[in-house]
């Protein structure tokens, strides 16, 4: 199951555009396997049945009539992060129902982009020439370029810049996500759920170093120093200079230093 899970998220993050519902529930089927994505794919569906025509407004209003809200009593609380979860809590991250605002936006023909802005994620209705943002986790509410940028500076200590509005590519979008479920499962110190999460990153963004150096260190702190050196050493035969890879080769060097005493 996890291998046809993989590859079909392999195979979804290679289309053209791909859907941001069917994403999230292969990352949530590779901590649970067996989750049924075609169950929840067919709500997605029928939510889209419900709002009907183009109209990305009709979309919100229907997610907030539906009781779709940010969790802010639980946040990190990794259910938040899973579209399966989502949709039978009527609670998740704002990146999580942002997604599902774009995928029912997919499937309506209703201009509905994910915004992947510092500290917050949010959606767009760019049907005319000038963006209206929509916050799905306060509310459904509409925000002003100058509220966006308050937003920014309180959760990430950061000036919003013009091309934070922009649309967010899904592949950024599905990292995000990813980056959001290891800070999760590490503040809980669960390893095995990190060490997907890091497996999923490097196959979603085979070009970045970065998840495999992570997936190495976590493999060492579980006690899997072979598959860790193994990891590392083809890292670096294979992958141009970087940071990350002079923290691989670091960590590399450590690794066999240990095995000489």
């Amino acid at each position: 199951m996890t291998m046809e899970n993989r590859a079909r998220l392999v195979d979804l993050m290679r289309a053209p555009d791909p859907d941001l519902a069917e994403a999230n529930l292969r990352i949530a089927a590779e901590g649970r396997p067996g989750l049924d994505c075609e169950r929840w794919l067919d709500e997605v569906d029928r939510l889209a049945v419900l709002a009907g025509g183009t109209d990305a407004t009709a979309v919100f209003h229907l997610l907030r009539d539906e009781g779709y809200a940010g969790d802010a009593d639980t946040y990190d609380d990794p259910r938040n992060s899973f579209l399966d979860q989502v949709l039978q809590r009527r609670r998740g991250l704002p990146i999580a129902l942002s997604a599902l605002a774009v995928a029912v936006g997919r499937r309506t023909g209703a201009a509905i982009e994910g915004v992947a802005m510092p500290g917050h994620y949010i959606v767009a209705d760019v049907s005319e020439a000038r963006a209206r943002y929509v916050d799905p986790f306060h509310g459904w509410v509409p925000r002003s370029v100058e509220e966006l940028a308050g937003i920014a500076r309180d959760t990430a200590g950061t000036d919003l810049e013009p091309g934070h509005l922009a649309p967010a590519p899904a592949d950024v979008t599905v990292a995000r996500m990813l980056l959001n479920l290891e800070g999760s499962y590490r503040r809980r110190d669960q390893l095995s759920d990190v060490r997907w999460c890091l497996g999923l990153q490097a196959l979603v963004n085979p070009d970045d170093p970065a998840p495999r150096v992570r997936l190495a260190e976590v493999l060492l702190a579980m006690g899997d120093a072979d598959e860790a050196e193994a990891l590392l050493g083809s890292l670096l035969t294979t992958t141009p200079p970087s940071l990350a890879m002079r923290v691989a080769e670091a960590t590399l060097d450590d690794i066999r230093a240990a095995r000489l005493n």
